[in-house]
């Protein structure tokens, strides 16, 4: 019989993967920022409890991924180069304990998401419902949307998209079809993080049946369609930009080349199953810079516009 060792706290964290949580974080300041740019509101209780419910919701699907790939055994001591990066294969712990901490991360994010319904009323609920859909047909089913060429899409909008959307109705009760528009930017950034572990993952996805958009593409195309992508956001930057924060568009140039400085070594670099941890950081960080560009942007002309 085999002998699982006990659940630490450093294996939790290992699960929820804080490296991810920028994902969540931008998105929601991204939504609160444009509720107080648009219509000059901003609770600061909402924006915590819907920071908390998004967070939480990250941690619960990472962890409910890292479930999934053990037990189908996407993830092993022989594919799994970083201990940091598969806490079920390097610490031992029984997967219930992995599925049942997963579930306590959705409840804990139900829990805050309680406070926003107390002061907003039911129709976050949709947004929520919405939300809590795609996380669980993200990982779980027959076949999870994680495993379908579609993953990079769901994880894009509702991350990038979706959670500004309800993030500025939160604040401002006024669903608001433009706010998918100005959350293009993360949109495509979020669903880059998860086009960059797909692509570094292909040799051991196909094998256990994951027919992800870079499976089928294969390295040399998703490689390419990657660096279009990242390519194209200092495009949809700076025209979003120009059309809806001007003032903050003197920020741009030296924006600009910082985001540049930050995606050249992604550029040059091989997206490779050796590579895949480097990369991984830098695809984070790439979702980093871009979304504190657009932030600096939106927020830098309304400075201006109020202050100037």
């Amino acid at each position: 019989m085999q002998q699982y060792k006990k659940l630490t706290p450093k294996a939790v964290l290992e699960l929820a993967a804080p490296h991810t949580w920028p994902a969540a974080v931008f998105p929601v300041l991204l939504g609160s920022l444009l509720a107080l740019v648009m219509t000059g509101k901003f609770h600061l209780g909402l924006f915590y409890s819907t920071l908390g419910v998004c967070v939480l919701l990250q941690c619960g699907v990472n962890t409910l991924n890292d479930y999934v790939d053990f037990i189908k055994g996407t993830d092993t001591v022989e594919n799994s180069h970083d201990p940091t990066d598969a806490a079920l294969v390097y610490h031992g712990f029984h997967p219930k304990k992995a599925l049942a901490t997963g579930l306590v991360f959705l409840l804990l994010a139900f829990c805050c998401g309680i406070y926003t319904l107390c002061l907003c009323g039911w129709q976050p609920l949709i947004y929520g419902a919405l939300g809590g859909a795609v996380v669980l047909l993200y990982s779980f089913g027959k076949t999870p949307l994680s495993e379908l060429p579609v993953g990079e899409v769901s994880s894009g909008v509702v991350m990038g998209g979706l959670i500004p959307m309800s993030c500025y109705y939160v604040q401002t009760g006024v669903h608001d079809p433009l706010i998918l528009l100005l959350a293009l930017p993360m949109i495509i950034s979020v669903g880059l993080i998860m086009m960059m572990n797909n692509t570094s993952d292909i040799e051991r996805d196909l094998p256990v049946g994951r027919i992800t958009l870079p499976g089928i593409l294969g390295r040399h195309k998703a490689s390419l369609l990657l660096k279009v992508l990242l390519a194209g956001e200092f495009v949809i930057l700076l025209l979003l930009g120009m059309e809806y924060s001007p003032r903050g568009m003197t920020l741009y140039p030296a924006l600009a080349l910082w985001m540049f400085l930050t995606v050249w070594p992604v550029w040059k670099g091989a997206l490779t199953p050796e590579n895949r941890i480097r990369n991984m950081i830098r695809i984070v960080q790439i979702h980093s810079c871009v979304s504190v560009c657009w932030l600096l942007v939106i927020g830098g002309g309304y400075l201006m516009e109020n202050l100037l």
